[in-house]
């Protein structure tokens, strides 16, 4: 079992291309990636403070509205270690092009070190 804080809040930012490093895929980078357990139940809860966005990793089969006001429930279950590529698949603004998303996904071992060192409460 991973002790994780009721209360997390979890941001993460596209890398520049100024700080793209070799190996890096370009406008999918991002600064924090969100690490997650493979071989576990996972749930989110997804809303949105400003407009519509649409949280997307097709690769894992997510995609879900982000509405201002809602909370939406989704669930995965990820069976292979590896890094997962998505973005807001919604037209939500300016900023749209920038809203990639990075999962990491490791074995529960790896999670439970993972966990121990960053959801300190």
């Amino acid at each position: 079992m991973y002790k994780i804080p009721k209360y997390y809040v979890f941001q993460s930012n596209m890398v520049t291309d100024e700080d793209l490093q070799p190996g890096m895929l370009r406008q999918l980078e991002v600064d924090k990636r969100l690490t997650l357990p493979t071989r576990t139940h996972i749930s989110f809860l997804v809303t949105a403070t400003d407009v519509i966005h649409s949280w997307s990793i097709p690769s894992l089969g997510i995609k879900a509205d982000a509405i201002p006001g809602r909370l939406h429930k989704i669930t995965t279950f990820i069976l292979r270690e590896g890094v997962y590529y998505g973005q807001c698949s919604e037209m939500c603004g300016t900023l749209h092009g920038f809203m990639p998303i990075v999962v990491e996904a490791v074995s529960p071992e790896a999670y439970a070190a993972h966990a121990k060192k960053y959801y300190k409460e």
